[in-house]
């Protein structure tokens, strides 16, 4: 999501005047679906020479084959994908209608009693060294949402591939610090360290999907 000096220009209740999905060409979801295709194309694309770095690695994915557990690591990749993708389009469709730009994740009213005039919506202080404390609140956040699937995908992928993935946990470990540095700067700050920690996590979602398919096929 991008975020322009516009998107500082609110309405009498707070609300931004525009969205950071204005300026997007494509519908959300249509956005998304790209943006997921790239980045697992991209991930497969850097996993396979991993996989054909070492014999070893064929080995392990035989090991997957013998007990049957090629169908966990395709099931974890439908998993992952499947949630995130899909909350991803409802979610952000509705922050698009909404006009709720981030780093605001709630927008709660202020009570009046019946017949009162309404008050403006109550939204994240964003200047100063609150705003700076909120942001870096959200990088937190941003880190534990992602955390358990991110733990998973470097468990199965470690078992194929211990010392690339290994690599792929430092860097992924450096964006997510890179990111935090970002957001709490501005919105805009996150998106190097973002960019960089989902094409870490692109990656080990591609060895352990090739994994869980060569797997499968060898049943």
């Amino acid at each position: 999501t991008m975020v322009s000096k516009e998107d500082d220009e609110v309405d009498a209740q707070g609300i931004p005047l525009k969205s950071s999905y204005d300026s997007a060409p494509l519908p959300v979801p249509l956005l998304y679906t790209i943006f997921t295709l790239v980045f697992m194309a991209i991930g497969q694309g850097l996993a396979y020479p991993i996989y054909s770095a070492d014999p070893l690695f064929e080995t392990k994915i035989g090991l997957l084959a013998l007990h049957g557990l090629g169908w966990i690591y395709v099931g974890l990749v439908i998993l992952y994908r499947g949630s995130t993708y899909g909350i991803g389009c409802v979610l952000g469709s509705a922050r698009k209608a909404a006009k709720v730009n981030v780093p605001d994740q709630h927008v709660y009213s202020v009570y009046t009693k019946p017949g009162q005039p309404k008050l403006g919506y109550v939204l994240m202080e964003k200047e100063g060294a609150i705003g700076r404390f909120n942001r870096a609140q959200r990088a937190l956040q941003n880190y534990l949402e992602s955390a358990p699937f991110v733990l998973a995908f470097f468990l199965l992928s470690g078992f194929v591939c211990p010392f690339p993935t290994f690599c792929m946990g430092c860097f992924y470990s450096a964006a997510r610090v890179v990111s935090a540095i970002g957001y709490t700067h501005s919105p805009n700050g996150r998106m190097a360290g973002n960019m960089l920690g989902m094409l870490t996590i692109a990656v080990m979602e591609a060895l352990v999907l090739s994994a869980g398919v060569k797997a499968i096929l060898r049943e």
